[in-house]
Formats: C-alpha cells, sequence, structure tokens
C-alpha cells in the first residue's frame, strides 16, 4: 500500500465515532502501512470535530511476552484526544460506550517538550522532561474487536482501542519511581479485583523514552501537557457498569471512575 485509502480512513473514522462493530478496513500490511492510517485517522477525526487535538499517546503490547506473541520487536502505541482526558475522579456514561473496558497503568505525564530537533533522546533526557508518573485508568471501546483474531496491525491502524483515560495521582518524580516495587490494586464496587506488585510490563521510563524517539520517526513528538499510558498491569477488564472502579498504586497515589 503505497499511499494511504482515504475510503478505509473515513471508514474507520465513522466506526469509531458511532461505536460500530469492529471491522478490519485499513488495508496495512505492516506497522508502518498500519501507523500511516493511524495518523490519518486522528487527523480526520480532529478536522471534523470528533475529537479535540491529540493530548498524549498510549502503548501496548509492550511486555516481553506481548511482543514474542505478536512478532514484534518493539511497542505499539496510538494517540490519546484532548476531549477523552479526565481528571479523577473521573465519570463517564456506560450507555455511551458498545463496549467498555479500562486497563489500570502507570501514567507519564510530560513537563517539557521532546521536539524533533533533540532526537536521538536518552533515558536521561526522557527523565528530566517528565513532571511526574501518576496512577492512571485507560479507557477502551472495543467494539467487540479481538486481538488474536484482528491482529496487531489492525489494531494499530484503528488505534488499539483507545477511548481515552483518567490521569490520577498525585505521583511521583521519575527519579523516585522503582517500578518493581509499585503495587497496584483495584477494587470495583469496594469488592477486591486486583492486587499486584512489580506488574508494570515495561520499565515506564524506558516506555516514554522508545514513544518519543518513535514519534519523532513519524514526525511527531511528545509535548509539555501530553500522557503517555506506559503499558498495562492486567489483562484488559470489560465492565458493563454502573460501577465505580478505584486503583491506586503505592508511593503514586490513587484514580477513580464512576460508570453510570
Amino acid at each position: 500500500m503505497n499511499a494511504v485509502n482515504q475510503q478505509a480512513v473515513e471508514a474507520i473514522v465513522r466506526d469509531i465515532v458511532e461505536a460500530a462493530e469492529f471491522e478490519p478496513h485499513s488495508g496495512a500490511g505492516n506497522l508502518a502501512e498500519a501507523y500511516a492510517v493511524q495518523d490519518k485517522v486522528a487527523e480526520k477525526l480532529v478536522a471534523d470535530g470528533s475529537r479535540k487535538a491529540v493530548a498524549g499517546y498510549k502503548l501496548a503490547a509492550n511486555s516481553k511476552g506481548a511482543m514474542q506473541h505478536f512478532s514484534l520487536t518493539e511497542p505499539a502505541s496510538g494517540p490519546v484526544f484532548g476531549d477523552q482526558v479526565l481528571a479523577s475522579p473521573g465519570e463517564l456514561q456506560a450507555g455511551s460506550f458498545r463496549q467498555f473496558a479500562y486497563e489500570p497503568e502507570i501514567t507519564a505525564i510530560m513537563g517539557a517538550d521532546l521536539p524533533a530537533s533533540g532526537a536521538p533522546y536518552s533515558k536521561e533526557d526522557v527523565a528530566a522532561a517528565i513532571a511526574r508518573f501518576v496512577p492512571g485508568f485507560e479507557i477502551l471501546e472495543l467494539r467487540g474487536a479481538e486481538m488474536p483474531k484482528i491482529g496487531i496491525i489492525e489494531a494499530v491502524a484503528q488505534n488499539i482501542s483507545n477511548a481515552g483515560i483518567v490521569i490520577g495521582g498525585p505521583g511521583i518524580a521519575p527519579s523516585e519511581l522503582k517500578p518493581a516495587e509499585v503495587r497496584t490494586v483495584v477494587t470495583i464496587d469496594g469488592q477486591p479485583e486486583l492486587d499486584v506488585t512489580g506488574a508494570a510490563p515495561q520499565d515506564p521510563l524506558e516506555a516514554v523514552t522508545w514513544l518519543a524517539n518513535h514519534l519523532v520517526s513519524r514526525g511527531l513528538s511528545l509535548e509539555a501537557g501530553q500522557c503517555v499510558l506506559c503499558g498495562t498491569h492486567a489483562p484488559i477488564r470489560p465492565v458493563a457498569g454502573p460501577a465505580r472502579i478505584e486503583a491506586s498504586m503505592s508511593g503514586l497515589g490513587e484514580v477513580s471512575l464512576t460508570l453510570r
């Protein structure tokens, strides 16, 4: 695919906006083509007024096991849009989703830009640009997508099902984060759902460093104020709602979401 198929872009945008059943529209044959589609989809969503400007990014399939499963040599990523960024305690309407799901993730809040002119970036460069790491929930609209069936290429083209983020706090400085010691506890309506320690799929600082350099290779960049979801601490968890989902991450703080 030498050029992005505009009809495919329009079909993906329509399906995302309407929360339609997931269909493999992109025609992408590899990750480079998938990212080209993803970028055009993001541009059209913003240009049409369906979404506000990109306010951050998510990482996916960034554990060793996931990369091996999908035959990847690096993680995957997708944009998070400004109208879908919520501060904790967040609130969403269950009825606005076809298939709501969430993932608890350490989230980086950028304090400085990482433009192309400074690349390639080292971990030290990126640490200096991160204001803090906080607990977060990635919000997903699965639309019936089953990753083993659709494959990572089509998932990337369609933004890996991201539908936003809930940002908690107060957070800690990059120099204080010890991923192996972070205990993540999640409850739903007060009932235990998850209790794991050291479950980050990748060192969050390494994750943001990879993302910063990856974006530059696509003509994009991380900017001050943007957020980066650094990878889930648990498998995707669909929730029908209504429900109150709460998480704490030791040292980082808390995050909560009410699904009405």
